[in-house]
């Protein structure tokens, strides 16, 4: 099918990566339904891809309101595309969020909403907008990330996207039946607000109690994690590589840009001699 008639649809659009895959696939040729909380509009006059550089895309934009964690928001966006008699080629699951805390005292609502983004967002879109996908032909890629096999304290993000990957491995198994690929992306840090998550932490250091060692531990490891980050690319990096792994004809199930060799290596150690390196690097740290 030619590039001018297809048509993917990109969760968490509005900013970062997701605004970069939208506008690749734009200047591609593709109609792009973007999603967000609140319907993307694309302005920044500062970007190499934007409306200003095409202008005969704009009426292949298609933006959308919705909250992937909300059955409602979600199923009246598929009402909306149905009245408007779209397809999805593609499906690019690229919501999600970061936070850091201690798992052990954060409220449950916080470690919740973790999952309710990374994971059942992209369960809700999926299952939500399957009708619509092309059978077969159509994709699902989903964004993952490299450090699922990180269990560090602290961090519930490589948790949730450990469960994106082996729930994304378990619907590529399902749609194959119905001609549909399912990819996963793990990419490493990019430029985005996501990014920002970790090097703000240095702010979001406790009350500083000496007397509470945890306390202490979680000081130690927000002075340490923007220090950690490695290469980073830009969003547009990103999209390009996304890009072209949408167009591959028989993908593989997982797929990887700019991952750090150590935390390659991290996932291979035995958990045991990571539990004992992380606790002496935060108990000797100095605040």
């Amino acid at each position: 099918m030619p590039e001018s008639n297809k048509t993917v649809l990109v969760t968490g659009a509005a900013k970062g990566l997701g605004k970069a895959l939208a506008l690749i696939f734009l200047s591609r040729g593709w109609k792009v339904v973007a999603a967000d909380l609140e319907a993307p509009v694309y302005s920044d006059s500062q970007s190499s891809r934007t409306f200003e550089n095409l202008p005969d895309r704009k009426d292949c934009f298609i933006p959308v309101t919705m909250d992937v964690t909300s059955d409602d928001s979600v199923d009246s966006a598929l009402s909306f595309m149905k009245a408007a008699d779209i397809m999805l080629d593609l499906i690019v699951n690229n919501a999600g969020i970061d936070n850091y805390f201690l798992l052990s005292q954060a409220p449950l609502s916080e470690f919740k909403q973790i999952f309710e983004v990374n994971v059942f967002g992209a369960y809700r879109v999926n299952r939500t907008f399957l009708p619509l996908v092309r059978k077969p032909g159509g994709r699902i890629i989903h964004i993952g990330s490299e450090s699922l096999n990180l269990t560090m304290p602290f961090m519930a993000y490589p948790l949730s996207k450990k469960l994106v990957e082996g729930y994304a491995k378990a619907l590529r198994q399902e749609l194959r039946f119905y001609g549909i690929d399912v990819v996963v992306i793990r990419p490493g840090a990019i430029n985005t607000d996501l990014l920002k998550t970790v090097s703000g932490l240095a702010g979001k250091k406790g009350a500083g109690k000496k007397i509470d060692p945890l306390e202490t531990a979680f000081n130690a490891f927000a002075s340490q994690a923007s220090k950690e980050i490695g290469k980073v690319i830009s969003p547009q990096q990103a999209a390009e590589f996304i890009y072209r792994v949408s167009g591959i004809p028989k993908p593989k199930a997982v797929y990887r840009i700019n991952n750090m060799l150590q935390l390659r290596i991290a996932a291979l150690l035995p958990f045991s001699f990571l539990e004992r390196v992380v606790y002496k690097r935060l108990s000797r740290a100095r605040i």
